[in-house]
């Protein structure tokens, strides 16, 4: 027996294949979408501060740790501290990071003063880590704040000697020796400082420089010494600090001191002229440079006169040798020898002081 086939209309024959192919469709587009689009999670992140302190001075170095569980194959960390002043400070640091069983484990070190100097205020410190896979990464945030104080924690204290070197006669632009004797209490806990106060100091931007402190077993205390270099004319009233621990007792103790000096204008003035010698034809003119350094004081206190008749060209202040120059024109009139004289006067001490230079005309 024969059975025929019957021909199918062709109508059905599109919905079938419209069919067909959103069912394809629904079975590829899942794998498509992921391989697309990158997956992010969040992750916690366990930050550590030490020392641990209510707040912190200016100079203490603080350590940060951050623990994150390790994720992916590649990661980045770094961390912010800012500063909410007059201005906003901030800085980066790109911490060291290590794998440690199975987590990253990020440290760096900062001190506050590397921000806003030995002001008081608030820090934010910002951690953020991102590890990365083919396909996904994780992000771990997190942040702390910690209050920044210039002046010592209130604990048991004993009294610094405090001296300076010359004790008289101290003048702008020479230096000055700080020697202070602290008797010995412990170890010492952070390292001896220095400070300066607005309300009674004429300057507070200049440091003490090369602080050193040596334990003199023999009479039983810390001498710390250091140097300063006065850049204006007053009053001067620094404070001095040192913080030690005694292990016994298990307690922090202050050293500290405090001395007051004036100091005064120098009225020393240095001079030179370049070229020292110099030969030219006669019509010809010649330029000289005229440097003077008058430490800690105002150049418009100065005045300057010449042997011959000069044009000052320029003048300019070299502000990290403290050095005045004035370059000038000369244009002898004779053919001589010239013995050509700058001399700079100081107005109100009636100081001055002469340079000179040959000038030979042929």
């Amino acid at each position: 027996m024969f059975f025929m086939k019957r021909k199918q209309p062709s109508w059905i024959y599109f919905p079938m294949s419209w069919l067909v192919t959103f069912a394809l469709l629904v079975t590829w587009s899942p794998a498509v979408t992921l391989a697309s689009e990158e997956i992010e999670e969040s992750i916690p992140v366990e930050l550590k501060i030490s020392p641990d302190k209510d707040r912190y001075s200016p100079g203490t170095k603080i350590q940060i740790e951050a623990v994150t569980k390790k994720e992916g194959k590649s990661f980045e960390a770094k961390i912010v501290v800012k500063a909410k002043m007059d201005k906003e400070h901030t800085i980066t640091i790109e911490p060291e990071t290590k794998i440690k069983g199975k987590n990253y484990v990020s440290k760096a070190t900062f001190t506050p003063e590397d921000i806003i100097g030995n002001n008081a205020g608030s820090l934010g410190i910002e951690f953020e880590i991102i590890m990365s896979d083919t396909d996904k990464r994780w992000v771990g945030k997190t942040n702390k704040s910690i209050n920044v104080d210039n002046m010592p924690e209130t604990v048991p204290s004993v009294d610094s000697e405090f001296f300076i070197s010359p004790e008289q006669k101290l003048k702008v632009g020479e230096k000055i020796k700080f020697t202070v004797h602290t008797p010995y209490k412990g170890i010492i806990r952070e390292d001896a400082k220095f400070l300066f106060f607005s309300f009674n100091s004429v300057d507070t931007t200049q440091k003490v420089e090369k602080v050193r402190t040596i334990h003199d077993r023999k009479k039983g205390m810390y001498v710390t010494t250091g140097y300063f270099t006065p850049r204006k004319e007053g009053t001067y009233t620094p404070f001095f600090f040192l913080e030690m621990y005694d292990k016994e007792k298990d307690e922090d103790i202050s050293g500290s001191g405090v001395i007051k000096f004036d100091v005064i204008a120098n009225s020393k003035i240095e001079t030179s002229l370049s070229p020292q010698t110099a030969t030219i034809k006669f019509g010809d003119e010649i330029y000289l440079l005229l440097s003077y350094q008058a430490t800690g004081m105002d150049s418009a206190k100065f005045n300057r006169e010449y042997n011959y008749d000069v044009t000052e060209l320029n003048e300019e202040y070299d502000e990290e040798n403290k050095t005045y120059k004035v370059l000038l024109k000369f244009k002898p009139e004779q053919k001589k020898t010239h013995k050509f004289e700058a001399t700079v006067k100081n107005i109100e001490t009636d100081t001055k002081v002469t340079a000179k230079t040959t000038i030979y005309v042929k």
